[in-house]
């Protein structure tokens, strides 16, 4: 008699993840069981229920490289190229867990299971961000009045091209993103440039 086949944890949410992406949230089990070869009670075995499986595969990481990148702080290259940086990997990031929280959303489980965890806050993105425009303007890199309202139009940038292009499906440029991604590095790049200081005039 065969022996069962021995499958990781990560196997079996890289598939549960790819099947849900592929044929949408209310995918059978059976499905995600066949590719990778064992049954469906197998699959629940290991993570309890459904709902437990569905969120240990979709859930947002905890540590996102993109958070980490902004933690780390600005360096000394211009502030253009490293806003470029940045936005590359704001995309990646949002390209990635935008269609996976929408799954975890139209699957019926709520908002507060989907981000549980303090590592999970949505927020961080939006301080993160904030802490490093903070830093940049601190250094003379940039000039930056409301560090909060320029981290959430950044945000806000690049998740309304994922929401749209990923989510809804939509396509309503013609710029590729990665066209799109240096039109909004120069733009803030501008925005946020160090003014050069007039000499003071005196008074007659």
């Amino acid at each position: 008699m065969a022996r069962p086949r021995q499958i990781t944890d990560e196997q079996i949410l890289t598939t549960m993840r790819s099947c849900v992406l592929e044929h949408g949230a209310q995918v059978s089990l059976e499905v995600v069981a066949e590719k990778l070869g064992v049954t469906s009670p197998a699959l629940l075995k290991r993570f309890g229920n459904r709902q437990g499986l569905m969120l240990k595969a979709l859930q947002p990481p905890e540590d996102p490289e993109m958070i980490a990148h902004f933690t780390a702080g600005p360096d000394q290259r211009p502030l253009r190229a490293q806003l470029a940086e940045h936005f590359e990997e704001m995309w990646r990031f949002f390209a990635e867990v935008l269609p996976c929280v929408a799954a975890l959303r139209e699957s019926g489980i709520p908002h507060e299971k989907i981000f549980e965890g303090k590592h999970k806050n949505p927020l961080r993105a939006l301080q993160a961000i904030s802490r490093w425009l903070e830093q940049a303007h601190a250094r003379g890199l940039a000039e930056v009045a409301a560090p909060e309202s320029v981290a959430t139009a950044m945000l806000g940038a690049v998740q309304t091209r994922v929401f749209t292009s990923h989510v809804a499906k939509v396509k309503y440029s013609s710029r590729s993103t990665h066209e799109y991604l240096e039109d909004l590095a120069d733009l803030f790049s501008k925005a946020l440039a160090v003014k050069a200081r007039r000499p003071r005039q005196e008074l007659p």
